[in-house]
């Protein structure tokens, strides 16, 4: 499969702090995390397992380039097995930018479902594999029949492709 995505420490400039901060820092799916991580987007589509452990994944667009941020994470029930309970600030912003840099940034809808649809052995992360956590997540934003605006703007993928 040929690389139509990036991944960058500069997603973690759009985390929106002032939203994640005062969150809740319970073990569980981390829903209002993983939805209101990045500032300036429209959620496109959101997946969680739904059991007492499991993984969570979004889909969101970003506002100004309109390119599209795809992130998962794992979540567990208890501080043991999941990081956010009782997490202290910098633990926090920690998780934070790790997951926002290790998000997959597309410039089109088209290459976001390529990815998720694609054979499980050409997908570049486990995290996406494990229990089917791409197929779901495309099949949420299909749901969301929410429209997906096209890249105007020239952006990271000068050069890409």
């Amino acid at each position: 499969m040929i690389q139509k995505y990036y991944q960058s420490d500069i997603t973690s400039d759009r985390i929106d702090w002032n939203k994640i901060m005062p969150m809740d820092r319970d073990a569980g799916g981390h829903d209002q995390q993983m939805r209101g991580l990045l500032k300036d987007v429209t959620i496109l589509g959101h997946y969680n397992t739904g059991d007492y452990q499991g993984e969570v994944a979004t889909a969101v667009q970003f506002n100004d380039t309109h390119e599209i941020a795809i992130y998962t994470d794992s979540y567990g029930s208890c501080s043991g097995c999941d990081a956010w309970e009782g997490a202290d600030d910098e633990a926090v912003r920690r998780m934070c930018r790790q997951l926002a840099c290790s998000a997959y940034v597309f410039k089109n809808f088209e290459d976001v479902k390529e990815f998720l649809s694609a054979n499980q052995d050409d997908i570049p992360s486990s995290m996406w594999t494990y229990d089917n956590v791409a197929v779901h997540l495309l099949e949420a934003i299909d749901e969301s029949k929410i429209f997906i605006v096209p890249v105007k703007k020239p952006g990271r993928f000068d050069g890409i492709i």
